[in-house]
This record gives C-alpha cells, sequence and structure tokens, in this order.
C-alpha cells in the first residue's frame, strides 16, 4: 500500500484510513518512529512490549551472530568494574 503524505506545519502526518485499517491501528495505540537512511519507519508498540526491547532487538541479532556469550558478558563486566 502506497499513500502520499504531507507534513503539517507542526510536524505531524496523518497515517491515512486504509492503511490504518489494514494495519488494525486504533487511537490509543503507541508507535515508535526511526530513520534509516531518508526512510522513516514506524512500528506498533504491543501490549507490554517496552521500547528499549525493541531498540535493543538489533544489538541482540548482532550479539548472537558473532558468538558472544553470557560468561563473556560477565567476564568483561567484571573487568571494567575492577579496571574502570
Amino acid at each position: 500500500m502506497i499513500e502520499l503524505l504531507r507534513l503539517s506545519s507542526k510536524g505531524q502526518v496523518v497515517i491515512p484510513k486504509a492503511i490504518r485499517d489494514k494495519l488494525n491501528l486504533k487511537e490509543g495505540d503507541r508507535l515508535i518512529v526511526f530513520a534509516r537512511g531518508n526512510l522513516l519507519v514506524f512500528r506498533r508498540i504491543e501490549g507490554e512490549e517496552s521500547v528499549l526491547s525493541i531498540l535493543s532487538q538489533p544489538v541482540r541479532e548482532k550479539v548472537l551472530q558473532i558468538g558472544i556469550k553470557k560468561e563473556d558478558v560477565q567476564e568483561a563486566v567484571s573487568w571494567a568494574r575492577k579496571n574502570l
């Protein structure tokens, strides 16, 4: 679905009804928005999901990808506490 939006003088945009209906967005839903290059990405925050859990997801994926284990983190924290 593609819709054309206009930015208001206050920096506001209206999500078109067709898109709100398709995504089942309702008044009061919480959304997070972030930039990726020149794109704006909106994401609904579901239930008790926290903003921190959403923002930290790429970090968790990278940690898994490079194989960092819980013990590695504990060692790094111990080292930092002793040396910093």
